[in-house]
Order: structure tokens, then C-alpha cells, then sequence
């Protein structure tokens, strides 16, 4: 079985997306698997997208023969089959997603509406050199956030501070460099839920593949939705983040960030009324 993101159910919900587009193309970019056991599994992963016209009526969406880039995660260890695809470009274009409407995010690679997602592949080869100590140092630091600073973090040991680049759902945006990262969302992230634990996560995982790894938390983490976040005004609310990341690393510093987060799911365990809203639209659960 399959532990889709929203809004699938199930593979025939996932397969009958597809039939929808045309002239698809599909283009994987990493692929690891763990050189070690956990619960007697090998954690295997990948990151890929698919691009096609919106050719077919999903749903209630009619289709606007335009192309879309979709980026997926894929992973499969002891705890199942996941695949979290970001929909927030298709589903903003249909005017289903929220981030259109606010001016909350404003990343240099948010600005523009009429952007289009685009294929971000490593830049460096896959190597043997393992990756553990320099991933899990930055785990770490993130996990001493003090409340206050992100300097408590420490993330200047970790990460290629110029040359790093966050791929993350299209809602927030391809962020180049520490700078931009914390700027546009590390540090809106956690005023969002200060009160973030990422130990309390169930069906998480934590890999290397030499110099590539994987992470994978469905829900990553428990927190409380404490300050607005895209617009949406805090009800004290426990957010549902579901989370996959992959990363490459040039031996000293984590360079590529792959982020998967399922927004729309977030989005809809935040407030009632978008949720209500968008299953309506998409028939969710009928």
C-alpha cells in the first residue's frame, strides 16, 4: 500500500491524475538507498519530476492546456511506500491555493506569479563519501533553536552558505543561498510554530547514500500554529506537516536541498474553512 500526499487516496486516484496531461515527461534527478538496516528494511528514495499539459478535466478543473512541472519525493522503508508531490503551482493557477493571494512570501524566486517550476538536478556527482556526520551535525543545530535566533542554530557550519540552494515546494520557492533560505523560510517557518519537535515525528527515517541522503516524516514533527503563516490567522491548531527532504553534499557542506512538504494538506489542517473549500472543489473523499 501507498501513503499518498493530498489529494490522493490511493494509486487508481493517482494513476487517473496522469491520464489528464498530455506529452508527459518524466526526469529523475537522484536516487539512494540506505547502506544500513532499520527495523530489517534498506530505506530507498527518489526525487523526479513529471511535467505535462493539463489537457483533461480533473475533477471540477477544466483543463487549460498549459504544461506543469510536478516535483516528487518518493520513499520506501520499514514504515511503507510514501510519495509526496507538490501541488501548489497547479493548484495556485486554478486559484485553489492560497500563496496567490498574499504577499506574505516574498523570495526573489516567489515574486513573479507567472513563473513556472523548473528541474533542479545535483550539482555533484554521487560519491562514496559518507555524508552522516556533516547531516546529522545539522539536524542538530536545528534542534537547538534557542526561540530567538537563527544564529542559534549554527547553520553556517553546515550548509554551502553561498552556493547551497533549498528546492522547496513551488508556494515558497527555489532558495539560493543561507541568506535567502533563512530569510524566506526558515525563519517565517518558525515564527509560524515555534514550538516545532522534530524527535516526536512518527514514520520518520534518516539516510545516507555516500554523499546523498534522505529524510522522511509523515507528520515530521509536533507543533502548535502560533503566528500567521500564508495568510492564515493562528487558531492554536497542532499543523500537519508531512515531510520528505533529500540532500547532496560536497564533503564538508550540504549543498542541494530537495524539500517536499504536503502545503495543501498543511493548509488544510490549519483552517477549517480552506479545507472545506478545497475538498468541495476536488470532490475529496466522495
Amino acid at each position: 500500500m501507498t501513503t499518498f500526499s493530498y489529494p490522493f487516496n490511493n494509486s487508481n486516484e493517482w494513476n487517473n491524475f496522469w491520464k489528464c496531461f498530455s506529452d508527459i515527461e518524466t526526469t529523475e534527478v537522484l536516487n539512494i538507498k540506505g547502506n544500513f538496516l532499520i527495523n530489517n528494511k534498506f530505506c530507498k528514495g527518489k526525487v523526479y519530476y513529471i511535467s505535462g499539459v493539463f489537457s483533461k478535466k480533473w475533477k471540477s478543473l477544466k483543463p487549460d492546456k498549459k504544461r506543469y512541472t510536478f516535483q516528487i519525493g518518493e520513499q520506501e522503508n520499514c514504515h511503507g511506500h510514501f510519495i509526496n508531490c507538490d501541488m501548489t503551482e497547479f493548484f495556485g493557477k486554478q486559484k485553489l491555493c492560497p500563496w496567490q493571494y498574499s504577499t506574505y512570501w516574498a523570495g526573489p524566486s516567489c515574486m513573479d506569479f507567472d513563473r513556472v517550476k523548473t528541474v533542479h538536478t545535483p550539482r555533484i556527482e554521487k560519491n562514496d563519501k559518507d555524508c552522516w556526520n556533516v547531516l546529522w551535525g545539522m539536524i542538530q543545530g536545528l534542534r537547538q533553536y534557542d526561540g530567538k535566533s537563527l544564529s542559534s542554530m549554527e547553520m553556517d557550519k553546515h550548509w554551502d552558505i553561498e552556493e547551497m540552494h533549498w528546492i522547496g515546494p513551488f508556494a515558497i520557492g527555489h532558495l539560493r543561498g543561507l541568506s535567502e533560505f533563512q530569510e524566506y523560510h526558515q525563519s517565517r517557518f518558525l515564527d509560524f510554530i515555534p514550538d516545532r519537535d522534530g524527535s516526536k515525528g512518527i514514520n520518520k527515517v534518516i539516510f545516507t547514500d555516500g554523499n546523498y541522503a534522505g529524510l522522511m516524516g509523515h507528520p515530521s514533527m509536533t507543533c502548535t500554529h502560533k503566528r500567521e503563516y500564508f495568510g492564515f490567522k493562528p487558531e492554536g491548531k497542532q499543523p500537519r506537516i508531512s515531510v520528505m527532504d533529500f540532500w547532496t553534499c560536497d564533503g564538508e557542506k550540504l549543498l542541494d536541498n530537495w524539500c517536499q512538504i504536503d502545503m495543501i494538506d498543511l493548509f488544510r489542517s490549519i483552517n477549517q474553512e480552506y479545507e472545506s473549500f478545497i475538498d468541495e472543489a476536488l470532490y475529496y473523499n466522495r
